[in-house]
């Protein structure tokens, strides 16, 4: 198991309680739901946008689910795209790539999480590898994020299908 330095260091600092789950190797939030037997509505999964002037956002949104872009750029009032994968290598230097854990402040990150997290009783986050899930309690969760914004930023997934339209990540 590789946690994060930084999320590590942030759960310390904050004297969250928290368990590690490890899994078979997993490439995405929803395989490492699968692979930890857990609810995917449960693992938390970061997406990293970034507007403009390059001010990047990480919003948090269950595995199960995708992000609705437009009503969050609503919400923050500007136009949002995705930031590209060789963009984040700088900022999370000590996760592997795709494997983000979702605690914003952590990584000096602003963020914004889905209200979806507001009645969870369990959330899960990458570790910032590809084995590892970090089970916090809800209420640690909104405990971690209580200085970030929520609101309802996620829309039922599409499934299987590849959405070519990015106002669903």
């Amino acid at each position: 198991m590789t946690m994060s330095q930084n999320l590590s260091r942030y759960l310390a600092q904050k004297q969250a309680s928290y368990d590690t789950v490890t899994h078979t190797r997993s490439s995405s939030a929803v395989q490492s739901a699968i692979a930890s037997h857990v609810p995917s509505k449960t693992v938390a999964k970061a997406v990293v946008l970034k507007d403009p002037v390059d001010n990047y956002l990480m919003a948090v949104i269950p595995a199960d689910r995708r992000l609705h872009l437009r009503v969050l750029e609503d919400i923050v009032d500007a136009p949002l795209k995705l930031a590209e994968e060789d963009e984040l290598i700088n900022k999370f230097r000590d996760c592997k790539t795709g494997a983000i854990p979702a605690v914003g402040p952590a990584f000096n990150m602003d963020m914004i999480w889905d209200d979806r997290f507001l009645s969870t009783t369990d959330v899960y986050l990458e570790a910032g590898d590809h084995e590892t899930l970090v089970h916090v309690s809800g209420e640690t969760f909104r405990d971690l994020t209580s200085h970030s914004p929520h609101d309802q930023i996620s829309r039922p997934s599409k499934g299987e299908e590849i959405d070519t339209d990015w106002d669903a990540f």
